[in-house]
């Protein structure tokens, strides 16, 4: 009992250490106009028909998670780039070009 309850312990201790990360998606390009697809910080797939160059997603949380985020260039022409960042660094980017292509980037961070 001694030794699971010494284990418990270690376990709520390490899990309490770990910082809490800024997570940010970003969806960049020569174009106007994106239709965006991610997995938002509650774990659910949420959809932007139509959003501008620049557009980013933003929250804060603990520990490691899966991560995805896919914009489709909503113009006849031109490119979308879509990044994921966490703590303002990127650690996953991905660029399309030509009219109505995706560029998606997804992964454990």
């Amino acid at each position: 009992m001694k030794q699971v309850l010494v284990f418990v312990l270690a376990i709520f201790l390490l899990s309490s250490c770990t910082k809490e990360k800024s997570y940010t998606y970003e969806v960049t390009g020569t174009s106007s106009s994106y239709s965006v697809t991610l997995q938002n910080s509650d774990d659910n797939t949420q959809q932007w028909a139509s959003v501008g160059n620049g557009w980013a997603y933003k929250w804060s949380q603990k520990g490691t998670r899966w991560l995805y985020v896919s914009a489709q260039n909503n113009n006849s022409s031109g490119n979308v780039t879509v990044r994921i960042l966490i703590n303002g660094k990127i650690v996953a980017e991905n660029t399309s070009v030509g009219g109505y292509t995706i560029a998606t980037v997804s992964g454990d961070y």
